[in-house]
């Protein structure tokens, strides 16, 4: 049997790119007029982005066997979201990183899986990422990729693009959450953004997200 796990709703291509103090500075100061800035471009270069699904009350999410439709339990999408990345931050010696990139572009994620005998539910393995905590929106879930009895998918599509506005960049104080990591031994998903760096005459970030059109125009 054919296996199809199928998510229609906002993709997001997010980094979160370790930065200088001075160009914590820059990020702070000019706002979104980074993305103007060739050398800011970090959120679609390195190996420091995200790119997944958002998983909201706005996605629809089908699943079927054999092109028929199955129910399933979405909560179990966002039950256990990974931790694996938090260390390559904690562990570095960036004292600051910046959030770039867009999470707003309606599009479709398929994944299919071939030669599926026995369809359980429980046989799926979600690599989402909770960032509640980074962006400052509760329930901020991305699905990075899907396993389904062990095995990642035959083929996985990405379709029907729409296209994106770009986010107001921000900055986060690796210090600062250093400090509650030893305080407290572990970091929650759950609760205050985290903080931005206390520089002296740091600026408050401002500006308003760009059109893709607007984007590309410049590239």
């Amino acid at each position: 049997m054919e296996l199809s796990f199928t998510v229609h709703g906002r993709s997001c291509d997010l980094a979160l790119h370790p930065v200088s103090k001075k160009n914590a500075q820059i990020v702070a100061e000019h706002g979104s007029g980074i993305y103007a800035m060739k050398q800011m471009n970090w959120w679609r270069k390195g190996k420091t982005n995200t790119w997944g699904m958002r998983i909201d009350q706005d996605c629809a999410i089908i699943v079927t066997l054999d092109g028929k439709p199955i129910d399933v339990d979405r909560s179990m999408i966002t039950r256990n979201p990974v931790k694996i990345r938090r260390r390559i931050y904690l562990e570095s010696k960036a004292k600051y990183i910046a959030v770039l990139g867009y999470d707003n572009e309606v599009c479709k994620f398929s994944w299919r899986w071939d030669n599926i005998t026995h369809f359980d539910q429980s046989q799926f393995e979600f690599m989402v990422h909770q960032w509640d905590r980074i962006m400052g929106e509760d329930n901020y879930f991305i699905l990075d990729d899907i396993r389904y009895g062990g095995n990642f998918a035959n083929e996985h599509h990405w379709c029907e693009a729409k296209g994106f506005t770009l986010i107001e960049p921000k900055v986060i104080d690796l210090e600062q959450v250093r400090k509650e990591f030893q305080d407290n031994g572990f970091i929650e998903n759950k609760g205050t953004s985290f903080p931005a760096p206390s520089i002296k005459n740091f600026p408050g970030t401002h500006g308003t997200r760009r059109d893709s059109k607007e984007i590309a125009a410049q590239a």
